[in-house]
């Protein structure tokens, strides 16, 4: 699973049993950039752009802790690509930590690692995405707005028809988060490279609840 849900994660899955398994993604890797401390509630929609993205749709949902010095995303969600009849869920996670998070600096950097999983019968895929996120806070008085980028570097374990095989490939995630007191929305296209002329386009909206915990 690509998807940062699941802030999260995104997630490949195999299609096939063939040493030429297909690649299906779903929902941009979200890198949660000058994440505070409380609890985030958030709704995925995603859906892939290009032929290599498989063209499905994601639904999903995370939930994200933040503590003081970083960060730890849950969720899941289901995918079905074009012209498939099922949908396969996906489960994912990630760790991040706040580089840089200061109350009168307005650039926001964030280092993050994740991991999704999702299996179609015997067939097992394991992705973990590498992120760098860099996110500045626009000085918009009564709203949150936080446009962002990360570049990430996401090593994919496959088994297939009992063969394994892991690699690795270079990814990006872009998007703004904008936030109104407690609800925020937010939005980002993810972009990763698998081999020549085979880079799958994701494009993801949402929505999200923000909670402060007592005593953090």
């Amino acid at each position: 699973m690509k998807h940062g849900l699941v802030g999260a994660v995104t997630v490949a899955l195999v299609l096939s049993a063939s040493s030429a398994a297909a690649q299906m993604f779903g929902n941009p890797v979200y890198v949660m950039v000058g994440m505070g401390t409380g609890v985030n509630i958030a709704g995925d929609f995603g859906r892939g752009i290009n032929d290599a993205s498989g063209k499905g749709n994601y639904f999903g949902g995370r939930i994200t802790l933040g503590l003081p010095f970083f960060y730890v995303t849950a969720g899941a969600g289901t995918y079905k690509p074009q012209g498939a009849t099922n949908r396969q869920t996906e489960f994912g996670g990630n760790l991040g930590v706040n580089l840089l998070h200061l109350p009168l600096v307005p650039v926001k950097v964030s280092a993050q690692a994740g991991a999704g999983y999702v299996k179609a019968g015997t067939d097992k895929v394991l992705d973990i995405p590498v992120a760098l996120g860099i996110g500045v806070s626009l000085p918009t008085p009564g709203v949150g707005i936080t446009p962002w980028v990360a570049p990430r570097v996401q090593v994919h374990y496959e088994t297939a028809g009992g063969v394994s095989s892991t690699k690795a490939h270079f990814g990006a995630s872009g998007g703004v988060n904008v936030h109104f007191s407690m609800i925020g929305v937010h939005a980002a296209v993810d972009y990763l490279r698998i081999a020549s002329g085979v880079s799958p386009l994701t494009f993801g909206v949402g929505a999200s609840v923000g909670l402060t915990l007592p005593g953090i």
